[in-house]
């Protein structure tokens, strides 16, 4: 069934909580500094607060009357000169997550697709994204759906 996929209501809340924990959840598996669900209010409540602020979006699929995965989006501007100014305005996603049982229908690249129609409709050329290394699966996704390396972060624990 094709997800349904639309801004975040009030009454999502709830679904959202859920969700950001299931993500949560998933990266403590990947890296050990990762908080898990029991910070998924307070996280989602976080971002929620900066991705208003910045003027972005969560949008939520929707499939059988539930919400089965959200993705969050800010408008970021790159700061300084080092970007020529053309391409310093950009959206940059947050977070995405999608119920573990509706993994592989397509909800994510729905999610992400829908990401991109708003934020060209709004006149950005380019989407962001961050990815933990070890999430082999959503990197594959990524560049599957045109996403390239464009950064690398890297960290070292002392």
């Amino acid at each position: 069934m094709k997800p349904t996929i639309r801004e975040a209501r009030p009454e999502d809340r709830p679904a959202l909580i859920r969700l950001m924990g299931v993500l949560n959840e998933f990266e403590t598996t990947i890296e050990d500094n990762r908080a898990d669900a029991s910070a998924a209010e307070s996280h989602l409540d976080w971002v929620s607060g900066e991705i208003a602020a910045q003027g972005g979006v969560t949008l939520v699929a929707e499939s059988g009357g539930h919400v089965v995965g959200f993705l969050s989006f800010a408008i970021e501007e790159d700061p300084g000169t080092f970007v020529r100014p053309e391409h310093r305005r950009h959206a940059m996603i947050w977070d995405i997550s999608v119920d573990e049982a509706a993994r592989g229908q397509g909800i994510g690249r729905a999610l992400l697709d829908a990401a991109e129609a708003q934020a060209k409709a709004a006149g950005i050329g380019e989407i962001r994204l961050y990815v933990l290394e070890g999430n082999a699966r959503a990197r594959r996704i990524y560049a599957e759906a045109g996403y390239r390396d464009y950064e690398r972060l890297m960290a070292k624990r002392l």
